[in-house]
């Protein structure tokens, strides 16, 4: 057993006690007595003290573990900049770089952004980002909140027009810092910003005649050499089909495109434009000219705030002549253009342009202007947006209860451009300069050390009073049909109609049908190619030699069998007016047009093509003018009761 000795800290000093010394005699005994039995006490306390277990030496406390470093979004979003922005404006953002500095963004947007950069490519596997912005992001559109607007903004369809590439970018830093949760409490913004991402990174110089900054840019054209902007009926870009994907999945009320313009001299900053297209419902067409476009952009709008001017968008001269005398002339009303097709949707529509000629930063700046001021406008009129959409679906559905109406329910086969009143005037006020002898908008490049231009000099500025051709009137019409229908095996047509999102059914069984009930087109002549584009024939366009057909919709010599499986397309539906121009063999921009036909113009056994062959014109006055057997595989029903109880 171990022993233990007295603690340390209890016999210190006792040794003091025995080295005393006292020559008293009894006091001296005495005192031994009583030292000897204080000794013997002490002894004995401290051996208790010491047999008592030790009270364990008091731990240090340990040092608190370190507080895991809390990320300071807002500190990290306050130093982010965009590589345009780092480069003090000498160039513009790589498709990669727009990715990353998105994702930065996003993560640190407390769940304002959510970035989406997998669900659709280019055909060289490039993704095509696009964000979904609200002061709460809704995961899907099933997620949006009844009471909400969605706006769809795309940017870089022609990826050298860089503004609003640029400018969305800086507005989703914003929107993570929390800048614009007022604004977003009624809208879901759902931003394309790089919408061309293989254009986009091809660089080089002089891509646009008209613009300086920076010196590089990307192209006008995607990967494959095909412009965007005039795909929209036919669908074969994967970026075009992005762009039909999110209208279809999210429906916003309001799709804005972001440009730059092709030219003119002007002092005004951005021109802008609605839905052009001829046939767009006319009640939504002129809300969308005359009151949202006015509040977005005249005056009043936050556009004007900062000082600067917009105007209907157009160019001088008819065709880009540039003679001033010659009034100022908007594009084509093609619904191949996003905003023309979105009008035909029902839909609103904002084509904004900023001026080219307007150093890079100031027109990010004009872009990003002119975006938020039309999301100002449809934050606070969206109930008004709403309802006005909501009134332009009714009216193509009511034709199912009230029929065709061939006053307002037609097809633009083509149309051609006039002149119209603007703001209570009968003229347009453009804010230019000078001209010249020849008519023309004085104008003087001038060049830096590398032979590049970098600035124009103008003459003296001059306000012109001029006629404005900014609307369409259609040169050849039909009649739409209740339904079209169109032969099973057309099965290219038939997806990509599919894709646009216009509903469609399959005859169950064979249908007769009386020859007074349905119309089967009796083709005359067809070319390939030569459409007329700008104002000048095109043999080939777009990739296409267009199948460009006339003839006329005649009534059936007697009864015809529908066979099953044929598909019908009613027009009593909100794409009902798009549609009918996509089906009808004349349009400029239809579904034959555009080669879909081309394989089954035959009078194949088992169809209701067999019924109707004609003899053709092919290649009408060209050299290799011929005679061929035609048969055009969609027929017209212009009352719906006759397929009423066959789809019942």
């Amino acid at each position: 057993m171990r022993i233990r000795k007295p603690c340390a800290a209890q016999t210190a000093g006792l040794g003091n006690i025995f080295s005393q010394k006292n020559n008293k005699g009894e006091e001296n005994e005495t005192m031994k007595k009583i030292l000897a039995l204080v000794l013997v006490l002490i002894m004995a306390l401290g051996l208790a003290a010491c047999a008592a277990p030790a009270a364990p030496a008091e731990e240090p406390t340990p040092a608190a573990e370190p507080e895991t470093e809390k990320v300071d979004s807002q500190a990290i979003l306050a130093e982010l900049k965009t590589p345009a922005e780092e480069s003090n404006w000498e160039r513009t953002t790589s498709s990669q770089e727009v990715i990353d500095f998105l994702k930065v963004v996003a993560e640190h947007s407390a769940g304002r952004i959510i970035l989406d950069t997998t669900t659709f490519a280019t055909e060289a596997g490039t993704p095509i980002s696009y964000m979904i912005i609200s002061d709460v992001a809704p995961a899907s559109p099933a997620d949006v909140p009844e009471d909400k607007g969605v706006v769809y903004v795309n940017c870089n369809i022609h990826s050298g027009e860089i503004e609003g590439k640029e400018s969305m970018m800086i507005f989703a830093r914003e929107v993570a810092q929390g800048k614009h949760d007022d604004l977003l409490k009624d809208l879901v913004v759902i931003i394309v910003p790089n919408s061309n991402p293989d254009g986009n990174d091809n660089l080089g110089k002089n891509r646009i005649t008209t613009q300086f900054t920076p010196k590089l840019v990307g192209t006008r054209a995607e990967g494959n050499g095909l412009n965007v902007n005039r795909d929209m009926t036919k669908l074969e870009t994967a970026c075009g089909r992005t762009i039909v994907k999110l209208m279809n999945d999210w429906n916003p009320i309001l799709f804005i495109d972001a440009h730059a313009t092709d030219g003119s001299y002007m002092r005004h900053a951005v021109t802008y434009n609605w839905g052009l297209n001829a046939g767009t419902d006319a009640e939504l067409l002129a809300y969308n000219r005359d009151v949202f476009c006015s509040r977005a952009l005249r005056d009043g709008s936050y556009l004007a705030s900062k000082g600067k001017v917009a105007v209907p968008y157009g160019n001088w001269g008819y065709y880009y002549s540039d003679i001033v005398a010659e009034g100022w002339r908007t594009f084509e009303d093609y619904a191949r253009y996003t905003t023309n097709y979105a009008g035909l949707r029902n839909r609103l529509a904002l084509l904004l342009e900023v001026y080219s000629y307007d150093d890079f930063p100031v027109r990010v700046d004009t872009q990003y202007e002119c975006i938020y001021g039309a999301l100002q406008v449809v934050a606070k009129d969206k109930d008004e947006i709403k309802a006005m959409i909501a009134a332009a679906d009714a009216r193509s559905e009511a034709r199912a209860t009230e029929g065709i109406n061939p006053e307002k329910d037609f097809v633009a086969l083509n149309s051609e451009m006039t002149t119209m009143p603007f703001e209570g005037k009968d003229t347009l006020t453009v804010l230019s300069y000078e001209t010249g002898e020849d008519g023309t908008v004085i104008g003087e490049r001038l060049y830096d050390d590398e032979g590049d231009p970098y600035a124009i000099e103008y003459g003296a500025p001059v306000d012109y009073e001029t006629e404005y051709w900014g609307t369409f009137v259609p040169t050849d019409v039909e009649t739409m049909g209740a339904y079209y229908l169109i032969d099973q095996d057309c099965t290219e047509f038939i997806e990509l109609m599919k894709f646009h999102g216009v509903e469609m059914t399959q005859l169950p069984n064979d249908v007769t049908v009386a020859g007074a009930d349905h119309l089967h087109f009796a083709i005359k002549s067809y070319t390939s190619g030569g459409a007329v584009i700008d104002g000048r024939e095109r043999k080939d366009y777009e990739g296409h030699f267009q199948t460009l057909v006339t003839g006329e919709w005649k009534k059936g010599d007697g009864d015809i069998v529908i066979p099953a499986g044929t598909y019908v397309i009613s027009t009593a539906q909100r794409f009902g007016s798009f549609a009918a121009l996509m089906c009808e063999p004349a349009a400029v921009d239809g579904g034959v047009a555009w080669n879909f036909f081309d394989n089954y113009l035959d009078a194949k056994e088992g169809t209701f093509r067999a019924n109707y062959s004609n003899d053709v014109t092919a290649a009408a006055g060209s050299e290799n003018e011929r005679k061929e057997q035609v048969s055009i595989p969609i027929l017209k029903i212009p009352a719906f009761e006759t397929l009423a109880e066959a789809l019942a």
